[in-house]
């Protein structure tokens, strides 16, 4: 059976939780299938203490991954829930969806980060035909001198 549960990280007193797709029978700090999200419970401020990335969350629930108590916890604050039968399972609201075309990261499904910007190119040298047209009107003159 596949699990939704909590992935123990962190150190002492300073306690860090991935939320994650496990087999139930792997050990809690084991390797995991996918990871969903994070829980910090040290965080202040409550909208900030966890994150799901929740179209793949959705996924798991639709091929019938168990989310453990705690979690299930977490997925009912947060209005994630198993989709019905015939509704899409990325089908998340507009306000958590990234723009479309916009790159995502893995992990989060928001906005990638902006890349550096390459430095303007340099200005392309006069050409040498400006340096030239002098020496030929020289050259002219000395023939018709002569």
């Amino acid at each position: 059976m596949v699990k939704i549960r909590m992935k123990s990280f962190g150190r002492r007193h300073r306690p860090f939780f991935r939320i994650c797709v496990m087999d139930a029978r792997t050990p809690r700090d084991g390797r995991a299938i996918e990871e969903l999200g994070w829980y910090d419970p040290l965080v202040r401020n409550e909208a900030a203490r966890e994150w799901f990335n929740t179209p793949r969350v959705r996924y798991w629930l639709s091929v019938g991954a168990q989310p453990t108590e705690k979690v299930a916890a977490m997925l009912k604050r947060h209005g994630i829930t198993k989709p019905g039968n015939g509704e899409p399972w990325d089908n998340v609201p507009a306000e958590e969806r990234p723009a479309p075309g916009a790159k995502t990261t893995h992990l989060t499904g928001g906005p990638a980060p902006k890349a550096k910007a390459a430095p303007p190119a340099p200005e392309p040298e006069p050409a040498p035909a400006a340096e030239a047209a002098p020496a030929a009107e020289e050259a002219k003159a000395e023939e018709s001198s002569s």
